[in-house]
């Protein structure tokens, strides 16, 4: 490695060093068990709180809820993101592209909390859509402190991410491909799936991970908009500290959602490494 390439990297792994410690110290006060009433660890160090966590079906229900979700949220943003990416990337409009990158850098500038209250005006039962079905007549409909919430509410935060990052894997696509598979008869239809979704897949794979990997530990939006009925991983590690101050299990959950993100991110690499391969001919 080089000079250069040493100092470039240095932020990074003083960033993993950094993450390391602390995802120890996790490790280490899993390990330990709390006194009732006092707010002091105790020993001797044991699996005790792995045991309960793996026993016990609210944590596994905040398993499947959180992967069902993500998955959810994930699945939205491919079939959202990725024709609004598109027109991004191959838009002859130039105002038209720079109105709409605006907007997606625009919404990086609200904070998780402004938009968090936002949605509450929207879906709550005097919200915004409640009195159009009111003015018109119809019955008003439950869109608070349920998935429906938690689900529109953190697509709303992570397709930016997913269309700029798609954006600009398809600005690298040269748009002679498309017109040459045109030219040679391909209907637009044809030219798409043979030609730019081909090329297109590494970048899709990177989008992909990364805006699963933002809807796992997704915190504010579910805690929010969920009303303490939807609990997923992140909700379920602050209830334990919240609620009974339970630090060494709230540590070993955390611990597991760790060994749980590592995992995905793992097997969403190979994954990767092999759609690269395939249709790119490298690895993403």
């Amino acid at each position: 490695m080089t000079r250069q390439a040493f100092l470039l990297s240095l932020p990074a792994l003083l960033l993993v060093c950094l993450f390391g410690v602390v995802m120890f110290s996790f490790a280490e006060i899993s390990l330990l068990s709390m006194k009732p009433g006092a707010a002091v660890f105790s020993g001797p160090p044991s699996l005790a709180n792995y045991e309960r966590l793996l026993a016990s079906s609210g944590a596994w229900r905040a398993v499947a809820t959180t992967m069902r979700l993500s998955f959810i949220i994930t699945v939205l943003c491919i079939v959202a993101g990725y024709p609004l990416a598109r027109v991004l990337a191959r838009s002859p409009s130039a105002s038209l592209r720079r109105f709409v990158l605006f907007c997606l850098v625009g919404t990086f500038l609200s904070g998780g909390v402004t938009r968090a209250y936002a949605w509450l005006i929207i879906l709550g039962n005097r919200g915004i859509i409640n009195r159009g079905l009111e003015a018109f007549g119809l019955p008003t409909l439950k869109l608070l402190n349920n998935e429906f919430a938690v689900v529109v509410s953190v697509l709303n935060f992570v397709l930016p991410f997913f269309v700029m990052t798609l954006f600009g894997a398809l600005k690298t696509i040269p748009a002679t491909l498309e017109d040459a598979s045109r030219n040679l008869g391909a209907s637009p239809m044809r030219t798409f799936l043979h030609v730019t979704l081909p090329l297109s897949i590494p970048g899709l794979a990177v989008s992909t991970s990364l805006c699963f990997a933002m809807s796992l530990g997704a915190f504010l939006f579910p805690q929010m908009l969920g009303g303490g009925r939807v609990q997923v991983l992140a909700t379920a590690i602050y209830e334990r500290i919240q609620a009974s101050y339970n630090i060494p299990e709230a540590a070993a959950l955390a611990f597991l959602f760790f060994i749980l993100v590592i995992v995905i991110l793992v097997v969403t690499g190979l994954l990767r490494r092999l759609v690269g391969r395939r249709f790119a001919g490298d690895p993403a």
